[in-house]
């Protein structure tokens, strides 16, 4: 308990050094290099301060310039230090609408290239993904991390995908890089208020085309995919 009241003491002037680098970033290097990079180093200490080892397996199966939709299980606030830290890519992520109003924090998010999305209207939310294609098409050098679940996992286990990540793939023809972690359950579940020390592991696995799939496969494209999920990921025990 004083260990998770530590890390939260820590956060705050931390965040708000990081939201400085970042948005100061986006005025010296456009591109967003330095932004994320400024954002990276944000993870490393977050992820230094709560005690937790991050290891990373696949990093040789993907380009640290190429262009991806990473997606991930997702059952820990940790996840989002963990993925942004353990992979080199220039990644963007997919967060709620209403962060983007926050003052500092949300123009910090769209500094490191993060897109916002109504989750709440449908319609909207569809728009928005246009808007995230049209955006990685005249990125390519930009990667996008989604957790297609949409939601933490109460028990760790693995819940149901939605398909948004998977018609983005459709519809721009960017390969899908599965992403297991593991361990990060138990450094903090969703309800929980304590932090445990532990090892976080990333396994990254090969990319799936969306070549071999059509819009109306789209339901195999995502049944598929969450089968190597479930091929790989082991649960976290009671």
């Amino acid at each position: 308990m004083i260990h998770y009241f530590l890390v939260l003491i820590f956060l705050v002037p931390w965040t708000f050094l990081g939201i400085v680098f970042v948005i100061l970033g986006k005025f010296v290097n456009p591109g967003g290099q330095v932004s994320h990079q400024a954002g990276r180093l944000w993870s490393l200490g977050i992820l230094k301060v709560s005690r937790m080892k991050i290891e990373v397996e696949g990093l040789d199966l993907i380009d640290p310039r190429g262009q991806y939709i990473f997606i991930a299980n997702h059952t820990s606030a940790f996840d989002i230090p963990a993925v942004y830290w353990g992979l080199k890519n220039k990644l963007g992520m997919l967060a709620k609408q209403r962060l983007k109003y926050i003052p500092l924090f949300g123009w910090a998010m769209w500094a490191a290239g993060h897109f916002f999305v109504n989750r709440g209207n449908h319609r909207k939310a569809m728009a928005v993904m246009e808007q995230v294609a049209d955006i990685l098409s005249r990125r390519p050098d930009h990667s996008l991390v989604i957790f297609p679940e949409g939601t933490r996992s109460y028990d760790g286990h693995l819940q149901r995908f939605k398909k948004g990540a998977f018609m983005l793939a459709l519809d721009t023809g960017i390969p899908i890089v599965p992403i297991i972690i593991s361990g990060a359950f138990h450094a903090k579940q969703k309800k929980g208020n304590r932090i445990q020390a532990t090892t976080i592991r990333i396994l990254i696995l090969p990319p799936v085309s969306p070549e071999s799939y059509t819009l109306d496969t789209r339901d195999h494209f995502v049944e598929d995919v969450h089968q190597i999920f479930e091929q790989h990921y082991t649960p976290p025990s009671a």
